[in-house]
């Protein structure tokens, strides 16, 4: 870790954030490294396939994040150094601010209420390459909330997805919600976020509380929705400089590469978008250093019955099918094992669990179809094909339910035999190891108790609970259903306590939690 320079001493705001690391340090904190024991090579065929479900959760770190790491928090530490934090100095910020809004001149050009240091960053790039996972796990590391000895209440950073229309009121609406939400309360939305309020009170509401939070940083995610709703782009762009100039706040910019075209349209908002967390991360190009070092790693997350060496030809493959895109690979990676598995159970054994350049190029076949345009316009370079592709949601859904409706000669010569077991591959065991997956994904996600259950609980009321059959379906569905809880803010489970019937009614057949034939005793 590095010392604080001279530049950052007595700043309470400064002195709130963890020390910088270096480069080698962030890669450390960075990564995420899977369990894998030799031993599970002789685990059951389901046993084997939920544990190659880990690799869609493996994390490998390289210069550009650990680039993007260090520039994040460079941006966090200049944009705090042009704020006083002493309690006087606040209150006068605070001051100019209601003075600007109620002359309406808070939006307008005019001298900086800070000493301006803050800049924007855009960090733009190829859709599945670890832009949101890398930003999400940077932001783990800076506390989101600190409540200082004087009363203050500063608000380090807020990443707010940006809505599919990408509206000035949406846009707004959502940043009041998220600082209620982190904060435990509903006192802004209540103030500024009702349905009668102007377009211009909503972004001066916004402008006031990153102030009034010493907001670190905005972060504005799926950035090429920004604008889209009418001429209103071009608006809110020059709204957010607003936000740079006059208060400070550094905003950070992150989507796909069609977010280009946004930010050359609106050119004063592209010019500042060079700050020192701006980056734009091309596919990995099959000799790069880092696609070596990140696909052999994956490559050892194998839970095949036999081990497979990572031979150049099998590795060539892999890329030629996922053109170095990190999501894609994952996942094609993910399927060929499960094929492989899926196959030997299906045929008796006669089928080995082999990977072979075939499997690989078969399995892509099936399950990568519907992203072929995307991984043609990314072979070719095709800028225009690949901003066409600025939602990887659709793209999962498609790969998983190509997975739930995996078919073929082998499994169909054992058809009957798997429907034999259906009955016993969703008893409440199979159920609970199921939940156990989902569970530890969402987990690793940095989800709380309660919004695990709530996403558990409304994803299962739609596909019902999470089993070795509709797993695939559930990954598929369960990312809409975060974004559905995210959008609500920090929403408790459940308000009332619930009835008898409503328990009843997520049972299953044999479920442990039936204590007697009439449900529940402590249910109402």
């Amino acid at each position: 870790m590095l010392q604080m320079s001279s530049d950052y001493e007595n700043n309470a705001y400064i002195a709130a954030l963890p020390p910088s690391l270096t480069r080698p340090e962030w890669v450390q904190r960075l990564n995420f490294k899977l369990s894998r024991d030799e031993a599970e090579r002789k685990l059951s065929h389901q046993e084997r396939y939920l544990c190659a479900l880990r690799v869609l959760r493996f994390f490998r770190a390289g210069a550009r994040q650990a680039d993007f790491a260090r520039g994040f928090d460079a941006v966090l530490r200049e944009g705090y150094r042009g704020r006083d934090d002493s309690t006087g100095a606040h209150e006068v910020r605070m001051h100019a601010i209601a003075s600007a809004r109620e002359t309406g001149n808070l939006q307008a050009a005019g001298a900086p209420i800070v000493i301006r240091n803050a800049s924007s960053s855009a960090l733009i790039g190829v859709p599945g390459m670890g832009k949101t996972a890398t930003l999400e796990r940077v932001l783990a590391r800076y506390p989101q909330v600190v409540r200082h000895n004087d009363g203050q209440v500063q608000v380090v950073w807020l990443k707010l997805e940006c809505p599919p229309l990408g509206s000035i009121r949406q846009t707004c609406k959502a940043f009041l919600k998220m600082v209620d939400a982190v904060l435990g309360q509903t006192t802004y939305q209540t103030l500024w976020g009702g349905k009668h309020v102007s377009d211009d009170d909503l972004m001066d509401a916004m402008v006031a509380v990153a102030n009034i939070h010493s907001l670190g940083c905005l972060v504005i995610d799926e950035i090429q929705h920004l604008g889209k709703a009418g001429d209103e782009q071009h608006v809110l762009m020059t709204f957010l400089t607003t936000l740079i100039n006059r208060i400070g706040v550094p905003v950070l910019f992150v989507g796909t590469m069609s977010a280009f075209e946004r930010f050359s349209k609106t050119g004063r908002m592209g010019r500042r978008a060079i700050g020192p967390a701006s980056a734009v991360w091309h596919q990995y190009q099959p000799r790069d250093d880092q696609w070596q070092t990140f696909v052999r790693e994956l490559w050892e997350y194998q839970w095949t019955a036999e081990y497979t060496p990572p031979a150049p030809e099998l590795l060539d493959a892999l890329y030629a099918r996922s053109q170095g895109v990190v999501d894609i690979v994952t996942k094609l990676w993910f399927a060929v094992q499960a094929t492989a598995i899926d196959d030997n159970e299906a045929s008796g054994g006669e089928v080995p669990e082999l990977i072979t350049v075939k499997l690989i190029n078969d399995v892509a076949d099936v399950h990568l179809a519907p992203m072929e345009r995307l991984l043609k316009g990314i072979r070719e370079n095709d800028l225009k094909v690949i901003a066409e592709y600025d939602d990887v949601r659709p793209r999962n859904e498609v790969f998983w339910t190509s997975l739930k409706d995996r078919d073929g000669p082998v499994l169909n010569r054992h058809m009957k035999t798997e429907e034999a077991d259906d009955e016993s591959k969703l008893g409440p065991a199979y159920i609970g190891q199921s939940s156990a997956v989902v569970r530890d994904n969402l987990e690793w996600r940095e989800f709380d108790e309660k919004k695990i259950a709530e996403v558990m609980r409304r994803t299962s009321a739609i596909v019902g609970p999470p089993d070795s059959r509709n797993i695939g379906q559930y990954f598929a569905r369960i990312e809409e259903v975060i974004a559905e809880v995210e959008a609500e803010g920090a929403k408790p489970v459940r308000a009332v306590r619930p009835s008898k019937a409503a328990v009843e009614a997520t049972m299953v057949e044999g479920d442990l939690r039936r204590e007697d034939r009439d449900g529940l005793p402590s249910a109402a």
